[in-house]
């Protein structure tokens, strides 16, 4: 017998922010997964890191053109933004994330950000 789910209304609310890695060159999923977690844990600390529930979709990133989705808490985006912004180092190649949006569901995250980011004139 499976436990009974929480209804939508007592869920906590989630947030899909789609970044992009800008870098010298070819980064891995791997290294771009330990920048993050190093630079939410620097600096928002354990506890916030926690409270933020941060998740990196594997499945969701694209090693040729660098977009990857970080799932966290609705009430948790900006800190995980500025926490992003610290990164300068990924793997062993200079590196910075840039934001492409956040959006309240994956599929419209990955239909508004990362299919638009595969045309030749989107930013």
């Amino acid at each position: 017998m499976e436990p009974k789910r929480l209804p939508p209304s007592l869920r906590t609310k989630s947030r899909y922010i789609v970044f992009e890695v800008i870098s010298d060159g070819k980064v891995v999923f791997e290294d771009v997964q330990k920048a993050i977690w190093n630079s939410v844990a620097e600096w928002l600390g354990e506890l916030g890191s926690s409270e933020a529930r941060l998740w990196i979709v594997k499945n969701m990133y694209n090693d040729d053109k660098q977009i990857g989705i970080i799932k966290c808490s609705h009430d948790r985006v900006e800190h995980i933004r500025s926490s992003l912004a610290f990164v300068k180092i990924i793997g062993e190649t200079h590196a910075i994330i840039r934001i492409l949006g956040v959006s309240g569901t994956i599929k419209s995250a990955s239909l508004k950000y990362v299919e638009a980011a595969k045309l030749p004139y989107a930013n």
